[in-house]
Protein backbone atom coordinates (compact mmCIF):
# COMPACT_ATOMS: atom_id res chain seq x y z
CA UNK A 1 0.00 0.00 0.00
CA UNK A 2 1.44 3.38 -0.99
CA UNK A 3 1.69 6.36 1.31
CA UNK A 4 -0.84 8.17 -0.90
CA UNK A 5 -3.37 5.38 -0.41
CA UNK A 6 -2.77 5.45 3.34
CA UNK A 7 -3.35 9.21 3.35
CA UNK A 8 -6.52 8.87 1.28
CA UNK A 9 -7.83 6.15 3.60
CA UNK A 10 -7.04 8.29 6.63
CA UNK A 11 -8.85 11.31 5.16
CA UNK A 12 -11.79 9.15 4.11
CA UNK A 13 -12.10 7.59 7.55
CA UNK A 14 -11.87 10.99 9.20
CA UNK A 15 -14.47 12.53 6.85
CA UNK A 16 -16.91 9.63 7.31
CA UNK A 17 -16.44 9.73 11.08
CA UNK A 18 -17.16 13.47 11.14
CA UNK A 19 -20.21 13.17 8.85
CA UNK A 20 -21.71 10.35 10.91
CA UNK A 21 -20.89 12.16 14.16
CA UNK A 22 -22.71 15.26 12.92
CA UNK A 23 -25.87 13.22 12.54
CA UNK A 24 -25.50 11.01 15.63
CA UNK A 25 -24.57 13.76 18.10
CA UNK A 26 -26.55 16.72 16.75
CA UNK A 27 -29.88 14.94 16.32
CA UNK A 28 -30.33 14.32 20.05
CA UNK A 29 -32.49 15.69 22.89
CA UNK A 30 -29.54 17.82 24.07
CA UNK A 31 -29.10 19.49 20.69
CA UNK A 32 -31.54 19.77 17.78
CA UNK A 33 -34.38 18.01 19.61
CA UNK A 34 -33.87 20.03 22.77
CA UNK A 35 -37.29 21.47 23.66
CA UNK A 36 -35.70 24.57 25.17
CA UNK A 37 -34.04 25.55 21.91
CA UNK A 38 -35.93 28.18 19.91
CA UNK A 39 -36.98 27.16 16.40
CA UNK A 40 -34.46 29.54 14.86
CA UNK A 41 -31.60 27.91 16.80
CA UNK A 42 -32.77 24.49 15.58
CA UNK A 43 -32.81 25.78 12.00
CA UNK A 44 -29.18 26.85 12.31
CA UNK A 45 -28.32 23.53 13.93
CA UNK A 46 -29.81 21.68 10.95
CA UNK A 47 -27.86 23.91 8.57
CA UNK A 48 -24.63 23.28 10.45
CA UNK A 49 -25.08 19.50 10.41
CA UNK A 50 -26.04 19.53 6.71
CA UNK A 51 -23.02 21.66 5.79
CA UNK A 52 -20.71 19.38 7.73
CA UNK A 53 -22.04 16.27 5.99
CA UNK A 54 -21.82 17.96 2.58
CA UNK A 55 -18.25 19.19 3.16
CA UNK A 56 -17.16 15.72 4.27
CA UNK A 57 -18.76 14.09 1.21
CA UNK A 58 -16.94 16.57 -1.06
CA UNK A 59 -13.68 15.75 0.73
CA UNK A 60 -14.18 12.03 0.03
CA UNK A 61 -15.06 12.72 -3.62
CA UNK A 62 -12.01 14.95 -4.09
CA UNK A 63 -9.73 12.49 -2.32
CA UNK A 64 -10.60 9.50 -4.47
CA UNK A 65 -10.96 11.47 -7.69
CA UNK A 66 -8.59 14.27 -8.61
CA UNK A 67 -6.40 14.16 -5.48
CA UNK A 68 -5.68 10.47 -6.09
CA UNK A 69 -4.63 11.48 -9.61
CA UNK A 70 -2.18 14.01 -8.06
CA UNK A 71 -4.10 17.15 -9.06
CA UNK A 72 -2.57 19.98 -7.02
CA UNK A 73 -5.54 22.34 -7.18
CA UNK A 74 -7.92 19.64 -5.95
CA UNK A 75 -5.55 18.80 -3.09
CA UNK A 76 -5.44 22.50 -2.12
CA UNK A 77 -9.25 22.71 -2.19
CA UNK A 78 -9.51 19.54 -0.10
CA UNK A 79 -7.00 20.95 2.41
CA UNK A 80 -8.85 24.28 2.54
CA UNK A 81 -12.21 22.59 3.15
CA UNK A 82 -10.92 20.24 5.84
CA UNK A 83 -8.62 22.65 7.67
CA UNK A 84 -11.12 25.50 7.32
CA UNK A 85 -13.85 23.33 8.85
CA UNK A 86 -11.54 22.51 11.77
CA UNK A 87 -10.45 26.13 12.19
CA UNK A 88 -14.08 27.25 12.50
CA UNK A 89 -14.43 24.88 15.48
CA UNK A 90 -11.59 26.72 17.23
CA UNK A 91 -12.62 30.26 16.24
CA UNK A 92 -16.41 30.12 16.68
CA UNK A 93 -16.31 30.03 20.50
CA UNK A 94 -14.07 33.09 20.45
CA UNK A 95 -16.46 34.96 18.15
CA UNK A 96 -19.68 34.10 20.00
CA UNK A 97 -19.71 35.60 23.51
CA UNK A 98 -20.59 33.20 26.31
CA UNK A 99 -19.82 29.97 24.46
CA UNK A 100 -16.11 29.42 25.12
CA UNK A 101 -16.82 27.61 28.39
CA UNK A 102 -19.52 25.38 26.86
CA UNK A 103 -17.68 24.11 23.78
CA UNK A 104 -15.68 20.90 23.81
CA UNK A 105 -12.56 21.56 21.79
CA UNK A 106 -11.24 18.01 22.21
CA UNK A 107 -13.05 16.92 19.04
CA UNK A 108 -11.27 19.30 16.62
CA UNK A 109 -8.06 19.04 18.64
CA UNK A 110 -8.02 15.25 18.16
CA UNK A 111 -8.96 15.46 14.47
CA UNK A 112 -6.45 18.16 13.45
CA UNK A 113 -3.31 15.98 13.68
CA UNK A 114 -5.08 13.19 11.78
CA UNK A 115 -6.13 15.63 9.07
CA UNK A 116 -2.62 17.08 8.78
CA UNK A 117 -1.10 13.60 8.59
CA UNK A 118 -3.58 12.48 5.91
CA UNK A 119 -3.02 15.63 3.88
CA UNK A 120 0.75 15.27 4.12
CA UNK A 121 0.67 11.62 3.05
CA UNK A 122 -1.46 12.24 -0.04
CA UNK A 123 0.08 15.56 -1.10
CA UNK A 124 1.00 15.72 -4.78
CA UNK A 125 4.70 15.25 -5.45
CA UNK A 126 6.63 17.37 -7.90
CA UNK A 127 7.07 15.67 -11.25
CA UNK A 128 10.65 14.51 -11.95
Amino acid sequence: MTRTTIGLLLLTGLALFVAISAIVFDFTPTHLYNPTWPEHARFHGYLSAARTVLIMLVIVALAWGPVRAADRLSWAILALLLLGWLLIWFLAPLAVPGTIDRVDLWFPAALTPLALCGLWLCRPRPRP
